[in-house]
């Protein structure tokens, strides 16, 4: 794994992510089962070919270490959709219907005219991959290139 020499591009909830020399990003996760779900997502989208979804870029697999919880992916460019840490595989989220009605209306104030789309995205991860997707947040889903571009 190229993760030596390397600079950080983010840290959350679930771990940190560098940027290395090659360039690809390497992502140390803090606990076993975001470490888990993130690399078996990671898995399930390359098994099924997809590199990207709704027009948004998909990070590919690399390489992964399951002593050292970590897990090398390609770069990829707005737009995009990252970061499975939190997904579910073969089953949906355990919430209850005031939980999912609140994460549908946080997804709505975060996103706001770009909601359907988002929850299109989502759906079609269930649909394709059996993920639950539930970390909906503009870091996550860039749903278009800056305007600078």
């Amino acid at each position: 794994m190229a993760w030596q020499e390397s600079s950080v591009l983010g840290w959350g909830q679930d771990g940190t992510v560098w940027q290395t020399p090659v360039p690809t990003a390497v992502k140390a996760f803090y606990r076993q089962s975001n470490y888990d779900v993130e690399k078996s997502c990671y898995q399930r989208l390359a098994e099924k070919g997809l590199r990207t979804l709704d027009g948004l870029y998909l990070a590919q697999l690399i390489d992964f270490d399951d002593e050292l919880l970590v897990i090398e992916l390609s770069i990829v460019s707005p737009p995009y959709l990252l970061d499975f840490g939190k997904a579910y595989l073969d089953c949906r989220a355990p919430y209850d219907e005031v939980q999912r009605t609140e994460y549908h209306d946080m997804i709505r104030d975060l996103f706001g005219d770009d909601y359907a789309r988002v929850l299109r995205i989502t759906r079609m991860l269930w649909h394709l991959c059996q993920i639950d997707y539930v970390d909906a947040k503009p870091a996550n889903i860039c749903l278009r290139k800056p305007e600078s571009e």
